[in-house]
């Protein structure tokens, strides 16, 4: 019955689908098989429904939490599922196709992990490649105004290793803010939000500035006293002093320097 419900809810609420076939057959989409493959990284059957017709490079099918339709380089992105991505990308897909929620493949590489790997710590090797595949093929960095970026997605999840790739292919650290004020938290912020201490350095070291305020809401050191993350407060009180020509390595202190 849940499976039928699941078919009918497709059927009449995405104008592409041609049915719920446990089989993909000639120019006919069977979205969940799809789905499957995409986020197994199957590239034969992702490039098989392309190459029949029955999807393009830019299709969008539903997907968890995108049940409106996603890109499909998106939800290969969010999987990281990297032989796919780069048939997709050779294929024409548009780098910066959004979700409905506004995040772009290179934002959801670069928030997700391989919860499977995540023992001990948080596995991001395989999404790291995907940024890093995403990049090099020309995703935009910055997302249109007002929107995140992948660059504070990643410094969300505190995940250095592409904070800092990000920050060397040209990722600006205060994204679109003008004038100290931002509609959008920038990247200090969400590391801030999260206590990431070694994130919040390493921004701030790339030149994120500790003064801007959101809009009718706070800065990166008021959100870190919001959510109690103490041990950032002294830097980054530090770092809201800083005049135009002073570096926060210089004024802060060695002991707030991480390497590169």
């Amino acid at each position: 019955m849940k499976r039928n419900l699941t078919c009918l809810i497709l059927i009449t609420g995405i104008l592409f689908l041609a049915g719920c076939a446990t089989r993909q057959t000639g120019s006919r989409l069977d979205v969940e098989s799809l789905h499957s493959a995409i986020v197994t990284d199957d590239v034969r059957y992702v490039r098989s429904a392309i190459a029949s017709g029955a999807a393009s490079p830019n299709q969008r099918i539903p997907a968890p939490v995108y049940i409106e339709g996603a890109p499909l380089l998106a939800i290969a992105a969010r999987a990281a599922s990297l032989e796919v991505m780069r048939y997709l990308v050779t294929a024409g897909a548009n780098l910066n196709a959004p979700t409905p929620a506004g995040e772009t493949p290179l934002m959801l590489a670069a928030y997700f992990f391989n919860e499977e790997r995540d023992q001990g710590g948080r596995s991001y090797s395989q999404h790291e490649k995907a940024v890093r595949l995403l990049v090099e093929a020309g995703a935009d960095m910055e997302n249109a105004p007002h929107h995140y970026t992948a660059l504070a997605y990643a410094a969300y999840q505190g995940h250095d290793h592409i904070v800092r790739y990000l920050i060397e292919r040209g990722a600006r650290p205060n994204a679109d803010a003008v004038n100290g004020r931002t509609y959008i938290n920038t990247p200090l912020m969400m590391a801030a939000i999260q206590g990431h201490r070694s994130t919040s350095l390493r921004l701030l070291q790339a030149g994120a500035d500790a003064r801007i305020r959101v809009h009718g809401g706070h800065t990166a050191t008021e959100f870190a006293a919001k959510y109690r993350h103490t041990h950032l407060i002294n830097f980054l009180r530090c770092a809201e002093t800083l005049s135009q020509d002073e570096s926060f390595q210089h004024k802060c202190g060695a002991e707030h320097v991480v390497a590169r």
